[in-house]
């Protein structure tokens, strides 16, 4: 550890530098019109709570927020669901076909989002998905699938299936086993690919910018007219981002034992 203390201390200056940014906007989030229009940087200030009131009591940002977390755990509860299974049936069966659909499972995430925006738009109008919790929920569920099945599939191949054909030796059916025995044993795997997936779904922008306007809006893109105007409300803005990026920050807190557990159960099974 001595000889490598260099290291540390370049790990140490990346992540002071990567978070003063991110401090400096929570700071503003806090400040009033007098310490913003100094002219210079002030890190000594009476905090206020005015941007959040007026966030959240006059702009009625909670309603994004509840749209944000439906939103988010909805499609992160279904993606992982379908995409368990997929991979399950790629990691276990062989038949025609398997690799093909496992490269274009992977090729699905190679393609930018603003690349298939106007189709995806048009089947929403067409439909009548447009701003809508529903539309966006199946909207993410279907992009995320893939990246659950990639994930998935080579933690599924991890487990070795003597384990189930032990258990279907003593009369359990394949959904038996699988419950009984490969779940508990994915259970960090799917954890740490959930945990993902809500990470993901929580911070999309592009989507949701354009196939919502008010009734589903989400977080992302609510901050946005506060960041584009003529004249800016600082204050307003750095509140704004402390709302989206809080929730995710505590949640990811809170579920980070998982979060390596699942990654560390990829890194000894390889």
């Amino acid at each position: 550890m001595q000889r490598n203390w260099w290291v540390y201390l370049v790990v140490l200056l990346v992540c002071v530098i990567n978070f003063i940014p991110y401090l400096w906007v929570v700071l503003t989030g806090f400040m009033d019109q007098t310490a913003l229009n100094t002219g210079r940087p002030v890190w000594v200030f009476s905090p206020t709570l005015e941007a959040f009131r007026y966030l959240i009591f006059e702009k009625h940002i909670m309603h994004n927020f509840f749209n944000s977390v439906v939103i988010s755990l909805s499609a992160t509860f279904f993606s992982v669901t379908i995409g368990m299974f997929c991979a399950y049936a790629i990691a276990r069966y062989d038949f025609p076909g398997r690799d093909d659909i496992s490269f274009w499972v992977l090729t699905n995430r190679m393609m930018p989002p603003v690349a298939i925006l106007i189709p995806v738009f048009i089947t929403f109008q067409t439909l009548g998905l447009l701003d809508t919790l529903v539309g966006m929920i199946l909207l993410y569920t279907a992009m995320q699938l893939p990246f659950v099945v990639w994930m998935l599939t080579g933690y599924f191949r991890d487990i070795p299936r003597r384990y189930e054909e032990s258990a279907m030796v003593d009369g359990d059916t394949w959904f038996q086993a699988f419950r009984k025995v490969t779940l508990p044993l994915m259970l960090p795997s799917i954890s740490a690919t959930a945990i993902f997936v809500m990470i993901l779904s929580w911070n999309e922008f592009v989507f949701a910018t354009f196939l919502t306007s008010t009734q589903a809006k989400t977080l992302p893109p609510a901050i946005l007219a506060y960041s584009v105007s003529a004249d800016v409300e600082w204050n307003v803005l750095g509140a704004a981002v402390v709302l989206v990026t809080a929730p995710l920050i505590l949640f990811v807190l809170i579920t980070q034992r998982q979060l390596i557990s699942g990654l560390s159960q990829g890194v000894a099974g390889r």
